[in-house]
């Protein structure tokens, strides 16, 4: 798993942009889309027109060339502390409304052959929407396909429809990974319950517990971030942003689900490796159980050895003709009687 290190430059002032990335960034490739009632236009070329009223989706993708994005950035205004924290790609899904638009970071998501996080920032304001992604995030190619077949709707109800569909696409995609993460924790109980008396590999439960504690660090920040969202859309009274209030509230209620369906997955997980450590327990108790066994069954026949080892003159059957074979004989014996007594008993 990919951690976020804070790697915030020493002595830099606030507003310094750095790209504050632990890993190499991608290139940067800055896409321009304006939606318009009757088509979509991709190009390169930004264009800040706020008065036009296409919607603008400003699609930035690799923040490694931080230079350049400034300076397509100036038209637009945007303070130098937000761009600071859209370089500094360690921070968890947050909602910022203190300038004059807003500015929202999240987490995309993937499990490969571990849980990578990619940092997703918003700025919207008026009809503009731009974004920046660490890296490329496949959930937001969903959204432009559904912008070219559907451009009226997101034409007609604006960039904070726009920006729904974004964040909407993001949670989604947490869901998908909840449930591959539950459809691995049900696989392990269905070989549990196939093989009673077997243990998992414990270090499969360990991966996906480190799995969903991830994921369960940005669900609950995600959820914040929608609930700041849809205060800010009830409390202001504006047709554009009273008309986004009912899919915000059902985007609420997905991040609710959400992380109810962790709590309830974390509870599996921990369930199945509490039966897992009872299955080892038990596997080790009954190798214990044999091991006490055999030492109990020797035990006659090392007590009657001792016995006749001992360098004393007068020895019971040390001068008889079968003194050894009587003394083996009672040995098996006793071993016998102590094995028929504890299989009667049921020890074994």
């Amino acid at each position: 798993m990919n951690k976020k290190l804070f790697l915030k430059s020493k002595g830099a002032a606030p507003g310094t942009i750095i790209y504050e990335g632990d890993t190499a960034p991608v290139q940067t490739n800055i896409t321009y889309c304006r939606i318009m009632n009757d088509k979509v236009i991709e190009s390169s070329v930004i264009d800040s027109n706020t008065k036009n009223k296409a919607i603008t989706w400003v699609r930035i993708t690799g923040l490694a060339d931080s230079s350049r994005i400034v300076e397509a950035l100036k038209p637009f205004n945007i303070s130098n502390l937000t761009l600071e924290d859209v370089f500094e790609t360690y921070h968890n899904p947050k909602f910022d409304d203190t300038f004059d638009y807003n500015f929202i970071i999240m987490r995309s998501l993937s499990i490969n052959t571990a849980m990578q996080d990619n940092q997703i920032a918003f700025i919207q304001k008026d009809n503009f929407l731009i974004t920046f992604e660490e890296y490329h995030c496949d959930e937001f190619n969903i959204v432009l396909q559904r912008i070219y077949k559907h451009f009226n709707n997101f034409y007609t109800r604006g960039s904070n429809y726009l920006l729904y569909a974004l964040i909407d696409a993001v949670i989604d995609n947490y869901i998908m990974i909840l449930n591959s993460i539950n459809l691995s924790v049900d696989s392990i109980e269905d070989t549990m319950i196939q093989d009673v008396t077997c243990p998992c590999d414990t270090s499969e439960l360990f991966t996906l517990k480190r799995h969903i504690n991830f994921l369960s660090r940005h669900t609950r920040a995600s959820y914040d971030v929608i609930n700041q969202l849809l205060k800010l859309s009830i409390e202001n009274n504006s047709e554009d942003t009273l008309s986004i209030v009912p899919y915000y509230e059902d985007l609420w209620e997905h991040a609710v689900y959400l992380n109810e369906a962790i709590l309830y997955c974390k509870d599996s997980i921990r369930s199945v490796y509490d039966e897992n450590m009872s299955r080892m327990q038990l596997k080790s108790n009954k190798f214990i159980n044999i091991l006490t066994l055999l030492s109990t069954l020797m035990l006659p026949p090392v007590v009657i050895a001792g016995i006749f080892g001992m360098n004393f003159e007068e020895i019971p059957f040390s001068s008889y003709t079968y003194g050894f074979t009587v003394s083996v004989f009672i040995m098996f014996a006793v071993s016998f009687m102590l094995a028929w007594f504890f299989k009667k008993k049921k020890y074994f």
